[in-house]
């Protein structure tokens, strides 16, 4: 089951709140990896999230950015740790 505080407009708004240069980073390597941009994957599909954070930046950075995600979720009333949130950005089944 979802954690019921996680929803993919929260996604959006933390994807939103990031530094534009790192935006426009992801945006650019989504484009040209999967050919559309990263804003989609959270949308539709955010189960997808981690891994194509992985493959658009490598392991270490894909942590860092779900660091960064636990951290702005926890100020906005959604607390999760790293891996609750690794686990539900990488599982359809919670999704659905």
């Amino acid at each position: 089951m979802l954690a019921v505080c996680l929803t993919k407009e929260l996604l959006v708004k933390f994807y939103s709140s990031m530094d534009f240069s790192l935006r426009a980073l992801i945006h650019y390597k989504s484009l040209a990896a999967f050919g559309y941009p990263f804003d989609k994957i959270l949308l539709e599909e955010p189960w997808r999230t981690y891994g194509a954070l992985r493959e658009l930046l490598g392991d270490h950075n894909a942590q860092l950015i779900l660091s960064m995600m636990s951290k702005w979720l926890n100020k906005n009333g959604c607390s999760l740790d790293i891996e609750k949130l690794k686990k539900y950005l990488s599982d359809r089944g919670l999704w659905t």
